[in-house]
């Protein structure tokens, strides 16, 4: 432990640094300036609001439905808030801080704690006119800002967008409107489809022109069949080679009985 830091006071940031730099993302409040009020308000956790109605800074009951807790201290009578547990008061701490009263405050950066300091006196929080300055010793003393760059460092929590805000409403004015009218005894209208919730269909397949087949193509002919077809019934002029070697063999006979010679002229014959 570094020499003259108080045990006590450690203790409480190290029970409480996560909440403070929490509610600095969520909320803007420094982390350093939660912390040091939580331990000037509440003596580190240990005053009388704070272990009677775990109120660690010191709020009052102005516009407090909730339960309270009465003290009196040098100067008078006054009422204050109670909370079910000390997260809850650190919340409404900065519930409390984001009020009217400290608008100027949210102008000033996350990491000026000085001006932070100085703000809180001047919008009312405290009537001590050394208030500032003490936040700021037990600041710079237990190096309190660090926690302001860890927690800007860190990423903030996510928030739903406007878009989901829509299809909530809508669903939620679709569900009214059924119910409206299924009291006064009418049917209501099937819900509309929006076009991010249509499922996409895949359009037809083209048909495919199937070509029918050729007379042709459905009996073919062999190939060898048809040559020699070609070459029995057709000579090189076109005319049936059957036909001719028939009647050439009629010639002859012909000639043969006439006694004329098979071949040649009769005028060269001798």
């Amino acid at each position: 432990m570094a020499q003259g830091l108080n045990a006590r006071f450690l203790a409480y940031i190290e029970q409480f640094k996560e909440v403070a730099m929490e509610h600095c993302r969520t909320h803007g409040i420094p982390a350093s300036i939660t912390l040091a009020q939580g331990l000037l308000e509440s003596n580190a956790g240990s005053s009388y609001l704070a272990s009677r109605g775990n109120n660690h800074f010191g709020i009052k009951c102005h516009r407090w439905s909730g339960e309270a807790v009465e003290y009196d201290d040098t100067l008078q009578h006054d009422c204050y808030r109670k909370y079910g547990s000390p997260e809850d008061s650190y919340l409404d701490h900065s519930r409390f801080l984001r009020g009217k009263r400290y608008t100027p405050l949210h102008s000033l950066d996350t990491t000026d704690y000085r001006g932070w300091a100085h703000g809180l006196r001047t919008c009312g929080y405290a009537e001590d006119p050394d208030y500032p300055q003490k936040l700021i010793s037990i600041i710079e003393r237990y190096t309190l800002h660090r926690y302001d760059s860890i927690a800007i460092a860190a990423p903030a929590p996510p928030v739903k967008g406007k878009e989901d805000a829509r299809h909530k409403n809508r669903r939620e004015d679709a569900k009214k409107n059924r119910e409206d009218a299924k009291q006064n005894g009418a049917v209501p209208p099937p819900p509309k489809k929006h076009k991010r919730d249509q499922a996409a269909v895949p359009p037809p397949h083209p048909k495919v022109q199937q070509e029918s087949p050729s007379s042709d193509s459905a009996q073919p002919a062999s190939t060898g069949e048809s040559k020699r077809r070609t070459m029995v019934e057709q000579d090189p002029q076109g005319k049936s080679s059957g036909k001719t070697a028939q009647a050439k063999r009629q010639r002859n006979s012909r000639t043969v009985m006439s006694g004329k010679p098979l071949t040649g002229n009769a005028d060269n014959d001798d």
